[in-house]
């Protein structure tokens, strides 16, 4: 009997620390999926802004809000919407008859939603699943009793991402992309740093296309000169449109390559 006892113990250990992601720890135990979302109620985050950033600079905004419902009538209504990308996750624990519902939408058509009934975590529902991490590491903080929620094994993903990460105190902390793109919780100053970049970056563009455009301009001016010098010398020079239009199609695709932080699209540009 002692030995049973300490080989149990010893597979519910490597389970534990098992998983496809060596930051994540898993709960041993089952739990029921409404409570545990439920009493993410106390302490929840004050902050109604987060922010979400890839591995290379590209930096998201978010706006974040959650309703717990009133203390009778007990419920969660979470929604994260992005300013820059497609992001747009609304995650609800509605603790009606049974073990109640968990409802999951995650395109910004908001149309297309997820259904867990009376879950116990971890739940899959058509390919997607749900289940509790006890801690969850994300650049330098650790974020503590992680949502997760996986669609990435459904045959049809309705999702515009892969996968997100929801503490329940924290809101969105991680999100995948459909393309395996993760996107990690940062504090503001690292947008706001990224924010200044980009302000240079536009700045940058638009001095250069700004002498393209003078460049091409002068161009013109100077072989309208040429050509209409022996007819007027007091004749004032008109810009021919098409030219106008090259120059007002380059400026763009400079500004465009610029604030998409690809230098490789200047190539597009024809310059």
């Amino acid at each position: 009997m002692k030995n049973k006892l300490i080989l149990l113990a010893v597979g519910a250990l490597l389970w534990a620390c098992g998983g496809d992601d060596s930051s994540e720890i898993y709960k041993i135990e089952p739990a029921s999926g409404i409570q545990v979302l439920l009493d993410g109620e106390k302490g929840f985050s004050k902050d109604s802004v987060i922010y979400l950033a890839d591995s290379v600079k590209f930096v998201d905004k978010l706006n974040q809000s959650a309703d717990f419902g009133e203390k009778d009538h007990p419920k969660l209504v979470y929604s994260a919407k992005a300013v820059a990308s497609a992001i747009d996750i609304e995650l609800q624990a509605l603790p009606d008859a049974g073990e109640g519902t968990i409802v999951v939408s995650c395109h910004p058509s908001q149309d297309r939603k997820i259904y867990f009934y009376e879950p116990v975590f971890p739940v899959t529902q058509d390919g997607y699943t749900l289940k509790m991490v006890d801690s969850l590491k994300v650049g330098d903080s650790t974020y503590y009793d992680v949502l997760k929620f996986d669609a990435s094994k459904s045959d049809f993903n309705l999702c515009s991402v892969s996968a997100f990460y929801y503490g329940i105190h924290d809101g969105l902390v991680k999100v995948v992309s459909k393309n395996g793109v993760e996107l990690n919780r940062v504090p503001a100053k690292v947008y706001k740093k990224a924010e200044e970049r980009r302000e240079k970056e536009r700045a940058f563009a638009d001095s250069i296309a700004q002498a393209v455009a003078d460049s091409i301009i002068k161009a013109n001016m100077v072989a309208q000169e040429d050509e209409d010098i022996q007819e007027d010398d007091d004749s004032e020079i008109e810009i021919p449109q098409e030219v106008q239009d090259l120059v007002d199609s380059i400026t763009e695709c400079i500004k465009r390559a610029y604030s998409s932080g690809s230098l490789s699209a200047l190539k597009e540009c024809g310059i």
